[in-house]
C-alpha cells in the first residue's frame, strides 16, 4: 500500500483534536470525511496508518488520542465556591473561592470550571442530591434540555433543567416528579451561569 500524505495526516490529526476540544466526543469518520471533502473509505485508510505510526488509536471505527494531544494539556483546574457563591465566570475578588483543584484533563475536558455545593431535593430524578457537588462550565452557552446554573432576581442560585425560552427568559424545570409534578421555577431568572458538566455524589 502507497505511504499516505504526511502533511494531510499531520492535519487530520490537527482536525481530530481540535474536534474533540470543542465538542468533547471524537468526530466520526464521515465526520471527518466531509470536513476534508474525501471519501469514509479514503479517510479509513488515512487513520489505518496513523494508527501504525502511533500517532493515535483507531479500532473498531474508534478514535483515541494520547492524552497530551486529544486534551493539550494534562490538568484542569477548577475553582470551589462557597455554598452562596454565585458560579458566574467574575473576577476572583467578586466571589468566595474555597481552593483551586487540579483535575486529570481526560476526565473534566472543560477548560471554565467551578464547583459548586447541590442543595435542595429539586432535581433527584436527574441523579443530583443534598451536598453533591455540582461541575459547572461556565463559558458554554446553554442547551435547550440540559442541567443549567441559574441566578435568579433575589441572588440565590437556581440548580434546574431548561426547557426553553420564552421571550428570551429561560424557563427551568424541576425534576423531582414524586414531590414536585411538572413543577416551573418561579423566580425571575437573571442570568444562566453554567451548564452542569459533572456530579460528584456525596457519601
Amino acid at each position: 500500500m502507497r505511504s499516505k500524505n504526511p502533511e494531510k495526516m499531520n492535519d487530520i490529526l490537527k482536525y481530530i483534536t481540535d474536534y474533540m476540544i470543542e465538542n468533547h466526543e471524537q468526530p466520526t469518520v464521515a465526520i471527518i470525511a466531509a470536513a476534508f471533502g474525501n471519501s469514509t473509505s479514503t479517510i479509513h485508510a488515512y487513520l489505518k496508518e496513523m494508527d501504525e505510526k502511533g500517532m493515535l488509536a483507531y479500532q473498531d471505527g474508534r478514535i483515541e488520542l494520547p492524552m497530551d494531544g486529544k486534551i493539550g494539556y494534562q490538568e484542569n483546574t477548577a475553582v470551589l465556591l462557597d455554598n452562596n457563591a454565585s458560579c458566574g465566570p467574575g473576577s476572583p475578588e467578586e466571589q468566595n473561592i474555597q481552593a483551586y483543584i487540579n483535575l486529570p484533563a481526560h476526565l473534566f475536558p472543560e477548560r471554565n470550571l467551578v464547583i459548586i455545593t447541590a442543595k435542595g431535593d429539586s432535581m433527584e430524578d436527574a441523579g443530583i442530591s443534598e451536598n453533591d457537588l455540582l461541575f459547572v462550565e461556565t463559558a458554554y452557552p446553554p442547551k435547550k434540555g440540559e442541567i443549567v446554573v441559574a441566578l435568579d432576581d433575589e441572588g440565590e442560585t437556581q440548580v434546574k433543567r431548561l426547557k426553553g425560552f420564552r421571550r428570551s427568559v429561560p424557563i427551568l424545570a424541576y425534576e423531582n416528579r414524586a414531590k414536585y409534578p411538572d413543577k416551573l421555577c418561579d423566580k425571575r431568572i437573571v442570568a444562566i451561569q453554567g451548564v452542569v458538566r459533572h456530579i460528584l455524589k456525596h457519601c
